[in-house]
């Protein structure tokens, strides 16, 4: 069997090691100029540790790719970061049962009410039923209303902007199921966990191609049994040449990475509940990993998820960076403009699928099979949120599935395993470069 795979993001490269594991003659065609996809990163020299283009970490309980990491000779780090919330101008921690008890901008009752709340949602083992719900709705009638108004909305807000009205609970209980106090990271990076699993490919027989888009071309496509896309869906519609995937909606995803030349917070994380704020976290790298990892530079992200219309994403780095200035120096008051030794921008589109009300619907309505071609990225992941341990997970599963039986069914994994399918879709004919 020969396989070519579209992408060499952390599905792609999944793909490609439980294919070659099983003696599969694989390919994988990467447009960019290295692996790992929105995971991937850059490093300055080889003395400092690559740093991802968007703020990444692990779980403790994100089995598939700490399984993936082992298999290819880097196992993650653990670390107990502290994350901590800004509202009404105080930094307060707000990570655990007993901080969210102690959480001062809350009432007692409205603490309780929210406690409990949040740890019905993580005893479910499957929330998949609330996919009926909006989370406006029914969030906070299980937090309360003043936990909901003060911290859950204001979150919510930043990061969906008005398309909060249409997401769905089950995505929200997979947020809190799914989370752990404890978080883990490679050594190295993200890149160079890609990197690894890109040479281990290659060294049972795959091949890797960076820089070299893959031609949708029938002709030359008839070398392969099977054709693996793992980019977004709009994307997968252009190559398709149809609107298979015009349902699903996403957001843009942007991050200001500062390298500083002192520390700005003493938190890992800072989620923003302030009103009006440009960015909706602040992530100091260099409170998780050690900032001798990047030639003592303390490294911070600013990230935001962007609606497409939306103002920031049309300026220049040096007009977000002005913009954000002033808000630094309410986290800190004495932050300034010369902390700053370098700065980077990034953005992405397709970054953050959006999962309205009875999404698996949505999904089933998609074709499941379709000649050779197979369809994979992280709108299919639902009801988990975009992350390189779903990407890992979708990617073994397809793998398995393709190998196993020789049919373009592939099941869903997770909580929607039993009762829906992958969406498998044929590509139109015409030469086409992605």
């Amino acid at each position: 069997m020969k396989v070519a795979v579209v992408g060499a993001g952390f599905t792609g490269l999944s793909v490609a090691v439980g294919l070659v594991d099983k003696g599969v003659e694989v390919e994988v065609f990467e447009k960019a100029n290295q692996v790992g996809g929105l995971a991937g990163g850059w490093s300055k020299n080889d003395k400092r540790w690559s740093l991802e283009y968007f703020y990444h970490h692990i779980f403790t309980n994100d089995k598939e790719i700490i399984e993936m990491a082992k298999k290819v000779g880097l196992p993650p780090t653990i670390y107990s970061p502290k994350t901590s919330s800004l509202i009404n101008g105080k930094i307060e921690q707000l990570d655990s049962p007993l901080s969210v008890l102690k959480f001062s901008e809350l009432s007692m009752l409205a603490r309780f009410r929210m406690g409990l709340g949040l740890a019905l949602l993580k005893v479910i083992p499957n929330g998949l039923f609330l996919e009926k719900f909006r989370i406006v709705d029914l969030l906070p009638k299980l937090v309360g209303r003043e936990s909901y108004e003060k911290v859950w909305k204001r979150l919510l807000v930043a990061k969906f902007g008005k398309k909060i009205e249409v997401v769905n609970m089950a995505w929200f209980w997979a947020r809190i199921a799914k989370r752990t106090k404890n978080l883990g990271y490679f050594e190295g990076g993200f890149l160079a966990l890609a990197e690894k699993m890109q040479e281990y490919v290659e060294k049972r027989g795959g091949k890797v191609y960076n820089n070299k888009a893959f031609e949708i071309d029938d002709k030359e496509n008839s070398g392969y049994d099977k054709i693996i896309i793992t980019t977004p869906g709009p994307i997968a519609d252009t190559m398709a040449g149809e609107k298979l995937m015009s349902q699903i909606d996403y957001l843009w995803s942007q991050t200001l990475v500062l390298e500083l030349n002192q520390s700005l917070m003493k938190d890992y994380w800072l989620n923003v509940l302030e009103k009006d704020w440009p960015f909706l976290v602040v992530v100091e790298h260099t409170n998780l990993v050690s900032a001798k990892n990047y030639a003592g530079r303390v490294i911070v992200y600013l990230g935001n998820y962007l609606e497409e219309d939306s103002f920031q994403l049309k300026m220049e780095k040096a007009e977000v960076l002005e913009l954000y200035i002033k808000y630094l120096k309410k986290i800190n008051s004495k932050f300034s403009k010369e902390w700053i030794e370098e700065s980077f921008l990034f953005r992405a589109p397709f970054a953050q699928p959006v999962f309205p009300i009875n999404y698996s619907k949505i999904l089933k309505k998609i074709p499941r099979q379709k000649g050779k071609y197979l369809f994979a990225n992280m709108s299919m992941v639902y009801p988990y949120d975009r992350g390189t341990n779903y990407a890992v997970k979708l990617g073994v599963e397809v793998a398995k599935n393709v190998y196993s039986n020789g049919t373009n069914s592939v099941g869903y994994f997770g909580v929607l395993r039993s009762n829906v399918d992958i969406a498998v879709t044929g590509l139109a004919g015409g030469k086409k470069s992605f």
